[in-house]
């Protein structure tokens, strides 16, 4: 394998539900593209302050973030030794997680695709392109 979780990841994915895990694992161990898990639990201070900012959509306890393990993750592409936001890597990554969840028969939503409904972006107002969650 060409490519590992760093530090920072492994914390993060320590707090990821034990389907999140297969499901990341199993991406990075493609060696297709690098990527980073930024945040898997997340405090009540931290969920209350993104949606304070817009950065999420629901208050603590609500997000699936909210739970230990937790039932969402966020996984960022690692593109030239450093985190990638841009949307064409992000939607990469999700065609490569994405395919990972339905090889284990794992049911997961996407923060690009909210309503599952295989239009991705286009017919949504809030993107979230390195949000996943079990649904």
């Amino acid at each position: 394998m060409k490519f590992f979780f760093g530090k920072a990841s492994k914390v993060e994915h320590n707090t990821l539900h034990p389907d999140l895990q297969l499901i990341f694992d199993s991406a990075l161990a493609l060696d297709i593209m690098d990527f980073s898990i930024i945040e898997g639990y997340r405090s009540k201070q931290l969920q209350n302050r993104y949606f304070e900012i817009g950065r999420s959509k629901v208050q603590w306890p609500d997000g699936k973030h909210n739970k230990m393990p937790s039932t969402a993750g966020d996984a960022a592409p690692y593109i030239n030794r450093k985190v990638s936001w841009n949307k064409l890597h992000c939607c990469v990554l999700a065609g490569i997680i994405l395919s990972c969840a339905a090889r284990w028969g794992i049911k997961l939503r996407w923060g690009g695709n909210w309503d599952m409904d295989s239009e991705p972006i286009t017919d949504q107002d809030f993107q979230d392109l390195v949000h996943y969650e079990l649904a």
